[in-house]
């Protein structure tokens, strides 16, 4: 059991180290999207796009390791525009594992796995998904809503894919049961310009960005 002071502390060193990490570096970004191949084409160009622009600023990908859907999407952008990818992927989807990242770790369970992308993110960005990314973002915002963490959470909501979830939001704070601040944590846009025109603002691009060195697999 962690004691009360203890989770102060641990609480209060996320706080600042969210805040450190904001400040022209590389920085990792986990990217939590859906995996199915029959994802409509508007998602995959919004996956594509989103990878693309977080390795034109320096940023790391971080996301599921998988080579299809969105998720694959995503990872293409990223590696063709030259920047870092990095995957967490379950063991029994590894015949879908994408074969050039420059880090893949494989987990046996999915609480592994959420734990593993939660873990190395310093921000969050949810793209469209089923049940498996509607539970990881779910997660991440209860985490902040708890204070256990500070970091910037952001939707991208092409075709209105989250506009039934927001509707959903919405109606918990009319019946009392979410706080209207809470309701506010993950900052919603309709498109990739107006999304990255707030994490460049949150999260300033590193210095000196230049390609990331090609993964083992791909040289």
């Amino acid at each position: 059991m962690v004691k009360c002071v203890d989770l102060f502390y641990a609480k209060g060193n996320e706080m600042k180290k969210a805040k450190l990490n904001r400040e022209g570096r590389k920085l990792r970004v986990t990217v939590y999207a859906a995996s199915s191949r029959q994802s409509p084409e508007s998602f995959l160009a919004a996956g594509r796009a989103v990878g693309q622009g977080l390795a034109e600023r320096g940023h790391i990908l971080v996301y599921g390791g998988a080579t299809v859907g969105v998720m694959g999407a995503l990872a293409a952008g990223a590696l063709a525009a030259g920047g870092r990818v990095e995957g967490v992927i379950l063991d029994e989807f590894s015949s879908v594992a994408h074969p050039d990242l420059h880090e893949l770790e494989t987990v046996a369970t999915m609480r592994a796995r959420k734990a593993g992308l939660a873990d190395r993110g310093d921000a969050f960005i949810a793209l469209p998904g089923a049940l498996g990314t509607l539970e990881e973002l779910s997660e991440i915002l209860v985490e902040r809503q708890l204070g256990f963490h500070a970091k910037p959470i952001y939707l991208l909501n092409p075709d209105g894919f989250w506009t039934h979830l927001l509707s959903f939001l919405d109606r918990q704070v009319e019946d009392g049961i979410l706080a209207p601040e809470n309701r506010e944590i993950a900052q919603v846009f309709p498109d990739v310009e107006t999304l990255f025109a707030a994490l460049d603002a949150e999260m300033p691009p590193a210095a000196g960005v230049g390609p990331a060195p090609p993964s083992p697999a791909a040289r």
